[in-house]
């Protein structure tokens, strides 16, 4: 599995999970990626979920004007471990991507255009770029053909 495109999906997971922090689709948010992260261990759960709510906390003390600045600063650890989970863990790769896609289309636009900022600077050249209603974040493979479909990572690619 191409670990660009992996690391692609941690970031694009991460832009996504900072800003569900502070916003009512938070506990969704955080019951999913700590199942994902905990990786059927109750103890790497619970460690999860106490890192979770950090973040939430975090952010919900901040000021509203400097929510985005906080998130910003969070994002880059959240961005290490969630790439490093479906790294070291690539069937994780598709409940990731799924609960990422679930939260998107719940998360207000102007959040949805700061998740596709982060997105596309953290995970440079996309294929398409990403797209919403449907989140698409599909970093370029190197051997792919950037004209022609970027392949599902849960799927075999047949080109």
């Amino acid at each position: 599995m191409d670990l660009g495109w992996l690391a692609g999906l941690g970031a694009s997971a991460a832009a996504v999970l900072v800003q569900a922090a502070a916003t009512d689709v938070w506990q969704g948010a955080r019951s999913g990626f700590a199942r994902l992260l905990g990786r059927g261990d109750p103890r790497r759960e619970t460690a999860a979920v106490r890192r979770l709510d950090a973040l939430a906390a975090e952010v919900e003390q901040a000021p509203p004007a400097q929510r985005d600045q906080v998130r910003a600063r969070l994002l880059p650890a959240w961005q290490t471990r969630l790439s490093d989970l479906v790294e070291e863990d690539p069937v994780t790769a598709d409940g990731v991507r799924d609960l990422r896609d679930e939260l998107v289309t719940r998360l207000p636009t102007a959040q949805q255009q700061w998740i596709q900022h982060i997105t596309a600077t953290a995970s440079g050249a996309t294929a398409q770029g990403v797209m919403f209603g449907s989140i698409v974040n599909h970093p370029t493979p190197p051997e792919a053909d950037p004209s022609g479909p970027v392949p599902d990572p849960g799927q075999p690619d047949d080109r």
